[in-house]
């Protein structure tokens, strides 16, 4: 779980950094949308409408392999993510974790990762 923890947080960050791009070149045409993941999804959509004459053809352009390079990220994190859940429905520890509430596969894996074994911790209230 720990080497697909690993490969998904540059993913995840690397998304972060391209959205961000997104949203600012498309913020000095005029275009603004708000947070989370539908808005940067209708972001794109804006990208690949070639009727929508708000951007000029140069900047669909460029804005186009942003937009494909926010998709094939997603499709990256999704793989590694479907894999996590993998894990943690044949780990016995990671299926136990995800029980409490609140807690699903992703934080059931690093903290079996962080945390190999709690038996090191004097009290559940160290």
């Amino acid at each position: 779980a720990m080497m697909f923890l690993k490969s998904r947080a540059p993913l995840v960050k690397q998304q972060t950094q391209t959205i961000n791009a997104l949203r600012s070149h498309l913020a000095e045409l005029g275009i603004i949308a708000g947070a989370g993941r539908t808005k940067v999804e209708a972001l794109v959509a804006i990208v690949r409408d070639v009727a929508d004459i708000r951007l000029p053809t140069a900047a669909r352009v460029a804005l186009t392999a942003v937009a494909d390079q926010i998709e094939a990220q997603a499709d990256q994190i999704d793989k590694l993510e479907r894999a996590i859940v993998a894990a943690a429905k044949t780990d016995k520890d990671m299926r136990r974790l995800t029980t409490i509430p609140g807690i699903g596969a992703i934080t059931a894996a690093t903290i079996k990762a962080l945390v190999p074994d709690p038996g090191g911790f004097k009290s559940s209230r160290h």
